[in-house]
């Protein structure tokens, strides 16, 4: 009788047991998590891409030397909205009519499933922290493409502002440098918010890391969106100690710099001079106000770079840190006066140049790439990395050969928009651009890498003017209605 019992007894608890497992989610993460983190407007004027640059990047060294630095690495737009859209839809701006800043990207969104929306349909859990997005912070609730998520509303992230500008600029200065309307409060910077805990990015890495911390079940896709360089220029007070003005770097200009342009081209990089206008009009008021504007971005960047170390230490510290692939990418360069010209929206190295770093399991470490690659190939090859199901349809390539050996032939240049029907290519050793009437570029990069003399009327350089236009989009659809009626 007692065997009888013991042996009911034994099967009733396998039973059971078998029923619990059924019934309860598996927690054992066995897919790879991903950290995805985005930068505003950093551009390659840092100490990752040379030692020798002044710009300090101490925790973007600390990731490439555990994974593989892209050093050139472009992205599909030279400006956020269409960029982020582009990488974030796997498609080339061409191909979606997402052209501009302005462009309603919800009206190419309808027949695309998105990165993070195709992670969370593959049964990821999806967080959203900060600027992922452009006109990001009434879509994420809307298009559910996250689970959970933290965003700031575009036009004031930094809310609340100071009552006047820190730097002094009260207007915007026309071409004839007489003050036009009065300054946008974002064309700013110093030491901001009085708490540096109020800090718009520190807010958003906060929420990353206690989201982070409290995560468990099944693999994560966590999206952090790092705000600065982007203007305001604004950061703790000894971040801008780190950078004394009398000493702070200058870029090289060349003030003859357009005397081999066309008409054209003169005035695709003209359409943004109020910023450049102003500087020079500011001049009157503080003969080194441009010098402090600079100083200010490289305040920025090192500040971003301290966000990134902050996430990266929580990584390191959580259960997570072995299974994790993190991908750090900015939406495009920035222009500090180079080419007389500030911020992006031109189609020129420094608004198309980014870093691009990926580090964790199936990448190699310690690793540099010189493979000309788009941030338009991130979505195949996290795809790939994670083993999820091929996503077809897409406009990049998977780069995960290039992750396993960095030294893996590549063939395949990067293209770049800005506008419709405004291109340029990357290769290994050029940078050609065509605009929408007709007007060309071509800069030999690794000869001239402040792109000063354009080649596109030297006969010996017609073979590979012909062979780079091969790459030049054949498709330029319509652009998609503009964000708010703008």
């Amino acid at each position: 009788m007692r065997t009888f019992v013991f042996f009911v007894t034994f099967f009733a608890v396998i039973l059971l047991t078998g029923c619990k497992a059924k019934d309860q989610p598996e927690t054992r993460n066995t897919q790879p998590n991903v950290l995805f983190i985005a930068m505003d407007d950093m551009n390659d004027w840092t100490q990752l891409f040379d030692e020798k640059h002044p710009i300090k990047t101490p925790n973007m060294i600390r990731l490439a030397k555990n994974g593989v630095f892209f050093r050139q690495a472009y992205a599909n737009a030279a400006s956020c909205n269409p960029s982020r859209f582009s990488l974030l839809s796997g498609k080339i701006p061409s191909n979606t009519g997402v052209y501009g800043n302005s462009s309603d990207w919800k009206s190419a969104h309808d027949h695309l499933e998105l990165l993070p929306e195709y992670f969370k349909n593959q049964g990821y859990k999806t967080y959203g922290s900060g600027k992922i997005f452009h006109h990001h912070a009434a879509r994420y609730t809307k298009y559910e493409v996250f689970d959970e998520s933290l965003a700031f509303p575009l036009s004031r992230p930094d809310a609340p502002m100071p009552a006047d500008n820190l730097n002094g600029i009260t207007h915007w200065y026309n071409k004839d440098l007489q003050q036009a309307k009065k300054v946008s409060p974002n064309f700013d910077w110093g030491v901001w918010p009085p708490d540096p805990g109020e800090h718009v990015d520190h807010r958003t890495v906060n929420w990353a890391i206690e989201k982070l911390k409290n995560h468990t079940d099944k693999p994560f896709f966590m999206a952090v969106g790092i705000f600065r360089p982007h203007m305001p220029f604004f950061a703790p007070s000894e971040f801008f100690d780190q950078y004394p003005v009398k000493s702070s770097a200058l870029p090289e200009i060349n003030p003859n710099d357009f005397d081999d342009l066309e008409d054209e081209s003169v005035r695709f990089v003209k359409r943004h001079a109020r910023f450049m206008n102003t500087f020079e009009g500011e001049k009157q008021r503080d003969p080194s106000i441009f010098k402090k504007a600079v100083r200010a971005y490289q305040v920025a960047a090192t500040y971003a770079d301290h966000q990134l170390g902050r996430m990266l230490d929580a990584l390191q510290q959580s259960p997570y840190a072995e299974n994790t692939i993190v991908v750090l990418w900015s939406d495009h360069g920035y222009h500090l006066g180079e080419k007389d010209h500030w911020e992006k929206f031109v189609l020129y190295e420094k608004a198309c140049h980014v870093p691009f770093i990926w580090a964790g399991p199936g990448i190699t470490d310690n690793k540099v790439s010189n493979a000309t690659v788009s941030l338009v190939d991130m979505y195949p090859t996290l795809v790939e990395l994670c083993g999820l199901p091929s996503k077809e349809g897409l406009d990049g390539r998977s780069i995960t050969s290039l992750l396993a050996d960095p030294s893996t032939r590549w063939a395949f240049p990067a293209v770049t928009t800005y506008g419709h029907n405004n291109h340029a290519i990357r290769s290994d050793q050029f940078r050609y651009i065509r605009l929408q009437g007709g007007a060309k570029e071509l800069y030999n990069t690794s000869e001239d890498p402040n792109e000063w003399e354009n080649l596109v009327k030297d006969p010996s350089y017609q073979k590979w003017i012909d062979s780079l236009d091969t790459w030049i989009p054949a498709q330029n659809v319509e652009p998609v209605p503009n964000w708010k009626g703008k």
